[in-house]
């Protein structure tokens, strides 16, 4: 019986992975790495696993991520977007008396100064962030570790993800998991990497899935 929903950050709560986008190629640009024309950051596997792709100086990685950081911030200071439907599903979510959760590669720092400045300090019975696992997504150590914090077996717990490395890490914790189709994980990709449904956005319609695994009732999204 499902008890609890556990949400990714970035891409999922946040409307802001194009955003992320932006900031690495800016920085990228600023030392004249080359990237090609596709995407250069890869959504869920945290900051510095991105620029490892690129580069192998591990100075120059740590170099790179705080740069990123603090490009990020400054840019997204004052003017967050939390993704439309997240408010509403997570009220109805908690009047059907389940536990809510947050599960992000993110750092502390930046998780708490984004939840302050969303008020979503009240959203979330437990936060899981980067620093508290040894491995970041696609490992399902973060999704097992939220768990084991609300008293749940993995089985109890449905995932929301957009990222492709975070279904894998939410499967391979044994968990449900919803992914929301992107520019960076289309429908058959997260079917592919095991997400049970493919919704284009939140809705509360999504609760009755939650609830029963009934995906007919998801008018948004489609099922496996």
């Amino acid at each position: 019986m499902l008890q609890a929903v556990i949400f990714d950050l970035d891409g999922t709560v946040l409307d802001n992975e194009g955003v992320w986008e932006e900031v690495f190629r800016k920085v990228a640009n600023s030392h004249a790495l080359e990237y090609g024309n596709k995407w250069i950051h890869e959504p869920g596997i945290g900051i510095e696993p991105n620029w490892r792709k690129l580069i192998s100086d591990e100075k120059k990685v740590r170099e790179l991520s705080f740069q990123t950081w603090k490009m990020y911030w400054d840019q997204q200071n004052g003017q967050l977007n939390v993704r439309d439907g997240l408010v509403e599903l997570v009220e109805e979510i908690k009047d059907r008396g389940w536990q809510t959760a947050l599960a992000t590669g993110s750092n502390w720092n930046i998780v708490e100064n984004e939840l302050e400045q969303l008020s979503l300090y009240l959203a979330f019975d437990v936060t899981t962030t980067g620093e508290e696992v040894l491995t970041q997504k696609p490992d399902p150590e973060i999704y097992q570790l939220t768990a084991q914090k609300m008293g749940l077996d993995p089985q109890e717990c449905v995932v929301v993800e957009d990222s492709l490395a975070g279904v894998q890490a939410a499967v391979d914790a044994g968990m449900v998991v919803v992914g929301i189709v992107s520019s960076y994980a289309t429908r058959e990709e997260l079917k592919k990497a095991g997400a049970k449904v493919q919704v284009d956005n939140l809705d509360v319609d999504m609760i009755e899935f939650l609830a029963h695994g009934d995906t007919q009732t998801i008018e948004t999204g489609q099922a496996d």
